[in-house]
């Protein structure tokens, strides 16, 4: 029996000259590897259109139990698949850098109807932006409210009568606090405030909030540092450094 499958394209590897394999997040699934044929028809590019980094596909599947690899059927795009917008370097790179990010985020995350949710919306959403400074500080909005739906947010509470730039953001702890933590792990001061303002950007609002480049790269390093802490090591992120000079 077939099973639909609902997916977001992570990252492919060739395996052979005929071959290649998707490593992709479904919303029934959780993370899988998918093979797809590979060559150089008109078929082959179609299927590598469908399935570039962060594109959201459907098709379908015979699920048997301890199944490594998929074999996937009728391979088509999800409505409002973010690749679809207008391409752009700036638009391709923030995809290749989210891509990355998930793959390394979702490597141990089964299917969630939630995240899921999240995770198609907020993809959604980013098909369909066009205002620069929107699109400028989506990966920041996106990635810190991914955090609810991981397990790890934080706790933002400000407490009362102070100023976030007045405390120390403990990032061991993920929580504001008066003192000085026994570790590195902190931030105090304007880094302090910025992961405040965090707690108020939304997919609505973030158009209105204007960043230098490099206050967008600290605030970014600061949410990549967080995950570091608290789930599996996402290891070396090899597009950050190529994002930062776009945004």
């Amino acid at each position: 029996m077939y099973t639909p499958l609902h997916c977001i394209a992570l990252r492919t590897v060739r395996h052979s000259d005929t071959r290649a394999i998707l490593t992709a997040w479904s919303a029934e699934r959780g993370r899988v590897a998918i093979a797809l044929p590979d060559g150089k028809g008109r078929e082959a590019a179609r299927r590598r259109a469908l399935t570039m980094p962060l594109a959201m596909f459907e098709g379908v599947a015979q699920l048997r139990p301890a199944q490594d690899i998929l074999q996937l059927r009728d391979l088509r795009p999800s409505p409002g698949s973010p690749v679809a917008a207008a391409p752009g370097p700036a638009r391709t790179m923030l995809h290749l850098f989210l891509a990355e990010v998930l793959d390394h985020l979702l490597r141990e995350s089964a299917p969630e109807p939630l995240l899921a949710d999240y995770l198609f919306s907020s993809l959604r959403i980013l098909g369909s932006l066009s205002h620069p400074t929107a699109l400028a500080n989506y990966h920041i909005v996106f990635l810190f409210r991914l955090a609810r739906f991981l397990g790890v947010a934080p706790d933002m509470t400000v407490p009362a009568g102070s100023r976030p730039e007045q405390l120390i953001f403990d990032l061991r702890d993920a929580r504001f606090r008066h003192s000085l933590p026994s570790h590195p792990l902190f931030y105090s001061g304007p880094e302090a405030k910025a992961v405040a303002i965090l707690d108020i950007m939304n997919f609505q609002n973030m158009h209105r909030f204007h960043f230098s480049r490099d206050e967008r790269s600290r605030i970014l390093d600061a949410i990549l540092e967080y995950y570091r802490i608290h789930l599996l090591p996402p290891g070396d992120l090899r597009s950050p450094d190529i994002l930062r000079q776009l945004y």
